[in-house]
């Protein structure tokens, strides 16, 4: 019985996984520096070259070329292998195929290949540059996975393939993320490098100014590229190519790795959720000639600024990010560009040296075969003696050593010929070629012996490459400067927001409302429609957002600046081209917020419930909603306003009481949450309204008005301060003519107030005009209501 040895699993799982870690990152997906494959594509390359699929031959299934590779060399999924090879034969995913694909090898608009069953391949012209010295011992094989058969640990790859097809991959704990490049471009940085080994990123910029996308698009900026260069890592923005044609966009070109699907559907849903406005009808006009969509604009839209919402907003503009991670003697390691390049020509030396060391040898072992040619040719008829005298072949190889001077390989020459060819060999022929050999094994010595000779030889293989596949660049690069696209600025300005209880919102200019004295019919500040009657008006700047709070218990963030500011008595936009409300689903309270960063949310809802939340809980509201509280027992909300630090609170009811308290008696908390009592309140009453002040800077007054447009002004300190969840104090004294109270707003003088109805009635008056009473009268006339109407609400200004 072996024996046992005790570990903790701790231990155990640890070593497990950092050995899981190594294999993934080796063997999986990170590129080998030197020829820039990974091994599933270093075997897939392989497996073709041994099937014969070469350029010019027929095609064979990818079926057969993805099983040959799983049972020899990589046995692994058959689904990855395939996905490998159909990305080597995608020209829109490879910037230089390495695989000749026929048959549907997918498409950019997102469609998958067909099943490898379909489809057939064959290596492209540029793969064979990968195999040429192959077979010149110029790189190590290796056993398979089962030992049963030898595979290159690397390919004698001709080009610095890992920059000029790229790399993406995701390993444990890391990534790599390498754009591809121009051929031209990089073999003439490559050339650089060889000729000044000490070569800088500003030096190589000139000849590589950066990557170089087969889909084509801009790069926007030039720091990004030049940061990624010099660290190995750097992100830059690429952007697909636009022009603008009358009333309509044109999108020609789109970044790499993005779906022109995902690009329609983005823009599509963007259009439907209101986030970009101005966009009559999306077409995709692609056929073969190239990639064509057409955005056409509505009359008036300007095409600026929809394209600066379709760059912010869709797939049509994408941040690159680089990460030069590979393998390098087996490790991962992250290099800048001029590393990179060092060690692929050390890689390319290194292959030279052993092709030419293969190539001398073969010349040397050739030529001394000659010789014994040339040696047998003077003395042909000695030779055909011994060799029908000799009683075997090994007595011949005996006899033509001793007498003709044969070597041990010249003798097997010779022996392995017919009489017939020995004779018929011209001595002519035999030297002429031992003199061209004799030339070869010169200039093979010479290049072994001279360093510069073999980057002269380098330097000229890498030059015909980029003749033979060299084009032209496909991506531009443009600086911020040049194709800088800003946000069409908004001029601040300030408004009123109307917004009905039915979710209608109308933006206008605050001059538009003309001041009155206080008594008169008012002007229109929103037409309402047939059942909806105005809810709320609040003072803000187009630079704000709009929180927007219903019956629902729900909160949704609205930029005002995607409003138009229009006329007082327009009947408004609908809020649900912007915003996911239910058709049954009513506002509530409307907040204008520019400043997520300080204050609290203060929530009062009918039944005298109040909720303190952080103002930054409510930042990340958006067109589709999120819940603001929790609501108990179909609780409705009356109020939602900001806090500014410590202060106070005073809420008022329908009934005419009102309480104060610190505001700090209601607890923060997190949204949502169900709140605290504020007030108590009799049978039939209901809350109607709340104030909040910094403690310790009393508003001159408060400003009480009822249903049927009476009103007065109140000295704060006219209420005592309590404890929150009391019944609270009279505020104003009710009856038939006033009706019930409906607001209660914060005043000072020099202020002038909107006394608003439901019917959309506005009138517009200085606050100073209003009487100071005393908690116990009823108050002044306000504003005469047209039959059927009421206030509904009061802002200040």
């Amino acid at each position: 019985m072996g024996k046992i040895e005790v570990t903790f699993i701790e231990e155990e799982m640890e070593q497990s996984y950092i050995d899981y870690a190594i294999s993934v990152i080796r063997g999986r997906a990170i590129p080998d520096v030197r020829d820039g494959l990974k091994p599933v594509q270093r075997r897939i390359l392989y497996t073709m070259k041994e099937l014969g699929l070469t350029p010019g031959r027929p095609h064979k299934k990818s079926a057969r070329i993805v099983g040959e590779t799983l049972g020899k060399y990589h046995p692994h999924g058959d689904m990855a292998v395939y996905e490998a090879l159909v990305n080597m034969a995608q020209p829109f995913s490879t910037r230089y195929p390495l695989v000749d694909g026929q048959g549907n090898f997918g498409s950019i608009d997102g469609d998958e290949p067909a099943a490898m069953r379909y489809t057939e391949a064959r290596l492209a012209p540029i793969a064979m540059e990968f195999f040429e010295e192959l077979a010149e011992e110029t790189v190590e094989f290796v056993p398979n996975f089962d030992d049963s058969l030898k595979e290159p640990e690397v390919l004698p790859a001709k080009f610095p393939h890992v920059l000029a097809n790229g790399a993406w991959g995701i390993s444990v704990g890391m990534t790599t993320q390498i754009p591809p490049h121009n051929l031209r471009e990089l073999i003439r940085a490559t050339l650089y490098v060889l000729e000044h080994p000490d070569a800088t990123v500003e030096e190589l910029l000139p000849f590589l100014p950066g990557p170089d996308f087969p889909t084509g698009g801009l790069i926007v900026g030039r720091e990004g590229i030049k940061k990624a260069y010099e660290t190995g890592q750097g992100r830059f923005r690429v952007r697909a190519r636009t022009f603008v044609d009358g009333h309509r966009i044109v999108i020609t070109e789109i970044p790499y790795q993005v779906r022109k699907a995902a690009i329609l559907e983005s823009i599509a849903a963007k259009v439907k959720s209101g986030e970009i406005e101005g966009i009559a009808d999306l077409r995709d006009e692609s056929d073969r000639e190239g990639l064509r969509i057409v955005v056409e604009l509505k009359k008036g839209a300007d095409p600026n600024a929809v394209l600066y919402k379709l760059f912010k907003l869709t797939p049509l503009e994408r941040t690159y990010s680089c990460h030069f991670l590979v393998i390098v003697d087996g490790a991962p390691r992250v290099l800048p560009l001029p590393t990179l390049l060092r060690i692929f020509l050390d890689f390319r030396r290194g292959v030279v040296d052993r092709r030419t060391r293969y190539r001398l040898r073969q010349a040397k072992e050739r030529a001394e075969i000659l010789e014994g040619f040339r040696k047998a040719l003077e003395r042909l008829d000695e030779v055909v003696e011994i060799v029908r005298s000799a009683k075997d072949p090994e007595e011949a190889k005996v006899l033509l050593m001793a007498e003709i001077g044969l070597t041990d390989r010249q003798a097997d020459a010779v022996l392995k010929m017919r009489l017939s060819q020995l004779t018929r060999m011209e001595r002519q022929a035999v030297e002429k070629e031992l003199a061209e050999l004799k030339v070869k094994i010169a200039e093979y010595e010479a290049i072994l012996a001279d360093p510069k000779k073999r980057d002269r030889l380098i330097h000229e293989e890498l030059s015909q490459i980029a003749e033979r596949y060299g084009d032209e660049r496909r991506t531009e690069i443009v600086s911020e400067a040049e194709e800088v696209l800003e946000e069409p600025i908004v001029p601040r300005r300030e408004v009123i927001v109307a917004v009905t209880a039915k979710g209608y919102v109308n933006v206008t200019e605050r001059g538009a409302f003309r001041a009155q004295g206080r008594g008169g019919k008012g002007v229109i500040g929103i037409r309402t429609r047939e059942g909806d009657f105005l809810r709320v008006m609040v003072p803000a700047d187009t630079y704000c957002d709009l929180l927007l709070f219903t019956d629902m218990a729900k909160v949704f963030k609205l930029p005002l600046s995607r409003l138009p500011v229009g006329n007082r008595d327009s009947t408004g936009k609908n809020l649900r081209q912007y915003l996911e409300i239910a058709q049954e689903e009513e506002i509530r309270a409307a907040l204008a917020v520019e400043d997520y960063g300080r204050g609290h949310c203060l929530f009062v809802t009918r039944r005298g419930i109040v909720n303190r939340n952080r103002l930054s809980d409510y930042a990340n509201a958006h067109s589709k909603g999120i819940v603001a509280y929790t609501a108990v027992d179909a609780d409705r909300l009356v109020e939602a306003l900001v806090s500014r630090g410590k202060g106070e609170v005073l809420i008022a009811t329908s009934q005419g009481k009102a309480i104060r308290f610190r505001e700090e008696e209601v607890r923060l908390t997190r949204r949502p949450s169900k709140g605290v009592i504020g007030i108590r309140l009799d049978e039939g009453d209901s809350v109607v309204g709340m104030v909040w002040w910094p403690t310790g800077s009393l508003p001159e007054h408060l400003l009480f008005v009822t249903a049927n447009g009476y009103g007065k002004r109140i000295v704060p300190d006219e209420f005592p301060l309590q404890g929150r969840g009391g019944k609270g104090v009279i505020a104003i004294k009710l009856d038939e003519a006033a009706g019930p109270l409906v607001a209660v707003v914060p005043v000072s003088s020099g202020a002038e107030a909107l006394v608003f109805t439901a019917k959309g009635k506005v009138i517009r008056f200085p606050v100073d005009e209003v009487s100071v009473f005393s908690r116990y009268a009823r108050g002044v006339r306000l504003m005469r209501l047209g039959d059927g109407d009421r206030v509904a609400s009061v802002v200040i200004i």
